[in-house]
């Protein structure tokens, strides 16, 4: 996978307003195991030393030292240090960590593992959140960059910076960049023939999407992208509908329409400027759009959106 992956992904991350967390940086000792309840957000685990075992819907899969899974749609899921040990629910783990009292220390020490969670807007229906497989397993990560994710995590965690200024803004970019790369290593592992996931992996595909990204904002057509990136017409469209599952000019359409929902959430610019903030040069035309998209119109969507903040 090229590092120009980095450009197209980080816009997503930001549309869908990707914050991260540590729960906890602990060791545990044998024997030791937690029951991780559904979530609405995005579960990870890294382990940093030894070894455990994480059960979902009943199929065992063994992490080692280095390892970082990735549970996006919050799955219920078990950790333990043998699959037949009993397990305690994890918010009483984390209760007890937060509160100075460490669990699971009576025997010989096993693990060491780095949980948290990585949240982000679901109202924001874009295909990459959409076609993120249940489970993400890399395998020996942490062990190809130990100093960075260790580093990371008393930042990551509030050991680190405390109520200095700026803070949860290096939280968010970090928890961005451990996403990426925990996607970056899946890519490279393994070998998606359809789906976002794979768009990204395709260099071609990548740099279309950046095309999109980039001009979303001016008057683009099929032949623009597909000249930007060297492809006709007929195969651009061809491919990125396969991959993608949608054509290029409506996959510009989903990201003028997500780029234009998550302006009138934060901003009240005029809805002309928001029109052409999305690359439209009529309020009537990008309010048919809006709506066609997302069933409500600009206008009421803003105002769905203050009388929820204002409650």
């Amino acid at each position: 996978m090229q590092a120009d992956n980095q450009d197209a992904l980080s816009d997503i991350l930001r549309l869908i307003r990707l914050k991260g967390c540590v729960y906890f940086q602990s060791d545990f000792s044998s024997p030791w195991g937690m029951e991780m309840g559904n979530s609405p957000f995005a579960q990870y685990h890294v382990v940093i030393r030894g070894q455990c075992w994480l059960v979902l819907d009943g199929e065992r899969h063994l992490l080692s030292s280095g390892d970082v899974v990735l549970i996006p749609d919050g799955d219920a899921h078990t950790l333990q240090d043998d699959p037949e040990t009993e397990t305690i629910p994890g918010l009483e783990v984390l209760s007890s960590i937060q509160s100075g009292t460490q669990p699971f220390q009576e025997g010989e020490e096993t693990v060491r593992l780095l949980c948290g969670h990585f949240e982000f807007d679901r109202t924001m229906n874009h295909p990459f959140v959409r076609d993120l497989p249940r489970l993400i397993h890399i395998k020996g990560m942490g062990n190809k960059q130990p100093n960075w994710i260790e580093g990371i995590a008393p930042v990551l965690v509030g050991k680190s910076g405390g109520e200095q200024l700026g803070t949860e803004t290096i939280v968010e970019r970090l928890a961005e960049v451990l996403l990426i790369q925990v996607i970056r290593e899946y890519l490279l592992e393994q070998s998606e023939e359809h789906g976002f996931l794979a768009a990204l992996g395709d260099k071609r595909i990548n740099n279309a999407l950046k095309v999109i990204h980039v001009r979303a904002n001016h008057d683009l057509t099929l032949s623009d992208i597909a000249k930007e990136v060297g492809m006709s017409r007929s195969g651009l469209a061809a491919r990125f509908k396969e991959l993608v599952g949608d054509t290029p000019m409506n996959y510009l359409t989903t990201w003028r329409m997500l780029r234009a929902k998550d302006i009138l959430k934060s901003a009240t610019m005029p809805m002309m400027e928001v029109a052409e903030s999305v690359g439209y040069a009529s309020e009537a035309a990008f309010s048919r759009a809006f709506k066609r998209e997302h069933k409500i119109t600009p206008s009421a969507y803003r105002h769905s959106v203050a009388h929820i903040a204002g409650a």
